[in-house]
């Protein structure tokens, strides 16, 4: 190859310098227009950019050349949009969602029900179907107007009923106290009544709970009888054992002569009274002592606790009744009970005359008699 056809080859390299230094002119050319416009800030930005040192010794930027120094505070403020914030909702609480399913479904219901019960035709609908609705309506209606006694009887245990075995268990200065004595020639002790009085309470508590009645076994000064809460309480006693010189005989029913002569408590002497006399063969008296009417237990039990004292008889000449017929007494005074416990509600009225109710008897009462509740 010749010198001359070497030289005729054109020089790719200075045309690739050439392109080069057309591109990064143009661009800087670019830039310059672009720096050589306005900020939209408030603030004139050429002025900012005169005062600008040059990158390199300090001198301003050539006219028409993008300058390399860090823009001023003026340029970097920029007006900024408020950007509209939305509130988050608050969550709804479980309870005011399930009241707002319930209304929702209500609503539906009652809507569904209109709409059927105006645009669908009965006779489309089975008549069995028909006819059961029909039939539950009648039974409903006729519930209503002659209601059904319910199988189940309530149950006695929700009845209280105390019963205090006189002269039973420690006195008050835990001195024993066997109440009324019976002494033999040689003034020997050969009846108590506390243990006349325990033998029939005994009794009488094992009647009721055999009922399902919960019942208290009481002793004569028991400190569970202050405030005593119950539907009834009955204190058995026997009565003297003195020779008065002449036959003294007969049972005694009494209650405090601080209550009312009309209510509860009243009604409940008489059931004993008249159940009593109707199963044991002595007759009434009426002779009440202090001991009776004022006795400590009324000072002590609830207002609202009915209570009467029985003198069973006299341990002289009623000894044989007392000592033998334990369980006849038990029972005697059991129906007394029963009288009160089932049919309270009733006056305390004194009548003539009686109606038998079950295996007891029930005083005939002119006047109702407020049911206090325990």
């Amino acid at each position: 190859m010749t010198e001359e056809s070497v030289n005729s080859q054109p020089n790719n390299d200075d045309d690739e310098h050439s392109a080069s230094a057309i591109f990064v002119e143009l661009m800087r050319q670019a830039a310059a227009k672009a720096s050589a416009k306005p900020a939209p800030s408030a603030i004139d930005e050429g002025d900012a950019a005169d005062n600008a040192p040059s990158p390199a010794g300090g001198h301003p930027a050539a006219e028409g050349e993008p300058s390399l120094a860090p823009r001023s505070e003026a340029h970097q403020i920029r007006r900024v949009r408020p950007r509209l914030v939305l509130r988050r909702p608050h969550p709804s609480s479980m309870a005011s969602g399930f009241l707002g399913t319930i209304f929702v479904v209500v609503v539906s219901t009652a809507l569904v029900a209109t709409l059927l019960m105006f645009f669908v035709n009965p006779e489309f609908l089975n008549p069995a179907v028909v006819q059961g609705l029909q039939l539950e309506r009648d039974e409903i209606i006729a519930g209503i107007e002659a209601p059904r006694p319910t199988p189940v009887q309530t149950p006695q245990w929700l009845r209280r009923i105390g019963i205090i075995s006189g002269h039973h268990g420690r006195g008050q200065n835990l001195d024993y106290d066997p109440g009324a004595v019976c002494y033999d020639e040689y003034r020997r002790v050969v009846l108590t009544e506390e243990s006349i009085n325990h033998a029939v309470a005994t009794r009488v508590v094992n009647n009721l709970e055999a009922l399902n009645f919960t019942v208290d076994m009481l002793d004569e000064f028991d400190p569970r009888l202050v405030d005593y809460r119950a539907d009834a309480l009955v204190s058995i006693h026997a009565n003297s054992c003195i020779d008065y010189g002449e036959i003294v005989t007969g049972y005694i029913v009494s209650k405090s002569d601080a209550r009312p002569d009309t209510g509860n408590d009243v009604f409940l002497r008489e059931c004993i009274a008249l159940n009593y006399a109707a199963n044991i063969p002595l007759e009434r008296s009426y002779n009440e002592t202090e001991d009776m009417i004022n006795n400590h237990a009324w000072r002590k039990i609830h207002p609202l606790t009915p209570g009467v004292i029985l003198e069973m008889g006299f341990m002289l000449a009623d000894k044989e009744i007392l000592t033998t017929q334990h369980d006849l007494l038990a029972h005697a005074i059991t129906m007394g009970i029963l009288c009160y416990i089932e049919n309270t509600g009733y006056s305390a009225g004194l009548a003539q005359s009686s109606s038998r109710s079950a295996d007891y008897l029930v005083p005939l009462l002119a006047t109702p008699t407020p049911i206090f509740g325990r």
